[in-house]
Parts: structure tokens; sequence; C-alpha cells
């Protein structure tokens, strides 16, 4: 006998194709002696009912899109597919991960949306939405999971860090330990993209003046556009000569992620400045490399916000009505090698 199709069961079985397809999806209004008679049918037949004729029958994709603006092997990404997977595979979904790398390619993605929806939920990684990207979404039938957002303006439901929450933390330890000067450092930005990480470096600058520093106290370096580095590194340097040549002369320094602290701290140590002797660095995320490189940070767990993040889609797909749709995460404060209390030289 060749490949065994759906139709050969129902023959089989003496009832109609529709019959064999709600029996094996387990569906009501089909009789319990004529479901088992199917059932015993299709393992003798060593017949499995395909996810595409299942979904097809049901109306569903059993998909749920991903979506970035990096490559999925960055520390933060890939954390958050795992966690994600592990939670949407055991339910039968696949999880596709889908990279936009420019504005451009974001919005044209937003746009291939209108009449194609190919997938029954999408996560939004590390991104606000413009006015039209919410407006394509309001037009669809899917949840939109807003993942490490900027805000909730456009979400269903959200996973984020209380960014805020950290840098009143950042501060209060900086001015604990009698820095008087400080400065926050951004990443090299993509053109056109808005992430969520971009919002420390105001939280910061508001923590500072609530606790007390003068806005001559504090500064806030900005290296720009990546397209104008041809690597990390010469961010990095270039930051380090703006804080050489800043007025503030911070002796502490917030950086905005861990990797581009890590860089920050080879610089510096190439222009024979000691961290944390003469600088203090506190960086954000506790990747990987963070214990090794001694870096005082921020944990957070990418893993675990992702598997919330898997709930609330299965739990809106299913109807349901989530109780907290947007969850704010607490990140810790992890102390490390590079800070230290401030000595007047």
């Amino acid at each position: 006998m060749g490949r065994i199709t759906l139709h050969d069961v129902a023959e089989a079985a003496g009832v109609s194709d529709s019959t064999v397809s709600r029996a094996l999806r387990g569906l009501n209004k089909v009789n319990p002696k004529t479901r088992i008679k199917i059932e015993e049918i299709a393992k003798q037949y060593h017949f499995v009912l395909s996810r595409s004729a299942s979904s097809l029958a049901s109306g569903k994709t059993m998909k749920v899109t991903m979506l970035f603006t990096e490559a999925l092997n960055t520390w933060f990404n890939s954390s958050s597919l795992q966690g994600t997977y592990e939670v949407l595979s055991e339910h039968g979904y696949d999880l596709i991960p889908h990279i936009a790398q420019s504005a451009t390619s974001l919005n044209n993605y937003f746009e291939s949306l209108i009449g194609n929806q190919n997938s029954d939920a999408l996560m939004v990684v590390s991104l606000s939405l413009t006015e039209r990207q919410r407006d394509i979404l309001g037009r669809t039938s899917m949840p939109v999971i807003g993942f490490d957002s900027r805000g909730i303006e456009g979400f269903d439901a959200t996973v984020r860090i209380d960014e805020e929450d950290a840098m009143a933390a950042a501060v209060r330890l900086l001015n604990s330990l009698g820095h008087r000067n400080i400065g926050f450092v951004s990443m090299p930005n993509v053109s056109g993209l808005l992430f969520s990480s971009q919002l420390r470096g105001e939280a910061f600058r508001k923590a500072a003046r609530s606790q007390g520093y003068s806005e001559n106290a504090i500064e806030h370096f900005n290296p720009g556009s990546r397209d104008e580095f041809r690597s990390m590194d010469d961010a990095a340097s270039s930051v380090v000569a703006s804080i050489l040549s800043s007025p503030v002369h911070p002796s502490a320094i917030c950086v905005e992620t861990d990797d581009f602290a890590v860089a920050l701290i080879s610089s510096l140590r190439r222009f024979d400045i000691r961290v944390p002797q003469d600088i203090s660095i506190i960086g954000f995320d506790d990747y990987s490399l963070a214990p090794l490189a001694g870096l005082t940070t921020f944990h957070q767990n990418p893993v675990e916000m992702g598997r919330i993040a898997a709930q609330q889609i299965l739990s809106l797909l299913g109807g349901e009505q989530l109780a907290q749709p947007h969850v704010k995460m607490h990140a810790s404060l992890v102390l490390r090698d590079t800070t230290v209390a401030f000595l007047d030289k």
C-alpha cells in the first residue's frame, strides 16, 4: 500500500473525511464509539494527522513570530528565544524568528502583514511601535506582545524591565560611594529604530536630579549612529575621548549594556585610565562575560521573561483575559570589581 491518507482512514472506518479530522483533533461532536474506531484504524495504518491539515481545519497556523532587529546569537536575543520556545513548543507551536535590521526592513515587514497574516501571534522584541505599525496591527486578529518594550502602547500584553527603578538604584550606589560627578554612556544607535535600552539614559538623569545632583554634575555621553564606526571598539574609543575632554570629569559612569561597558573598560585602560581606581563602571544585563570581567551590573533574566511572554500568548490565544497584561520585572544590582568609593585626588 502506498502513502496512507486521511481519506483511506475514513473509508476503512465508514465515515466522512471531516469526521476523521474532528476525531483525530480531539474535537467534540464525534460519537465516542466512532472516535475509538477511527483512532484504532489510524493506529493500525500508522496514520498521523499532519500539522498542516490540522491547521487548515482549525484556522490556526500553530506558528508564533518573534520579531528582532539584531542577530539571534546575541546574549539577550538567544536567551529570550530559549525561554519562549520552552513554553510554546510544549503546546505544539512553532516559533518563527524574523530579523529586520533597519527601519526600512522593519516597515516593510509590517506592511506585509496587511492581508497576509501567517502567524497566530506576534512578539516584538525591544522596540516601540510607530503609529503606522500600531494601525496595521490593529487590523489583524492576532495577539501582539511587547517583549522588553519601551512602553505598552499598541501591545495586548508586555513583559519589560523597570528601567527607572534600576537607574535609581545605580545612582544611589554611586552617591553612597561618594561620587559627585557622574555620567551615562549610551550604545551607538541604529538609525530610525527606538530600543527599550535607550530609555536608561533619561531615567539615569532623572534619578540623579531627584537624588540631589545638579545638571553640571551629570553628563550623557552618546556616540551617535553605529554607521559612523567600523567597530564597537572604535565607538568605545570615541566615548573615552569625550570623557577625557568633559568639563564634568565624571568619576563614575553607568553604561547602557554590558557588552559596550566591557569595550569601554578596554579602551579606558589603553589610555592608562584605571578601572575602578580612576573611574567606576556599572553595566546592564549581567550577560555571560560580565562575571569574567568583574563588572558591576544589573542582572536581568530574558529566559524567564520569554517564558512569561509565551504564557501570555497562550492565554490570549485561548480567549482568556489577562489579570496582569503588562508585567514589569525587577533588575537586581550585582556588585563586583568595577565600582569603588571615590578617592579625591
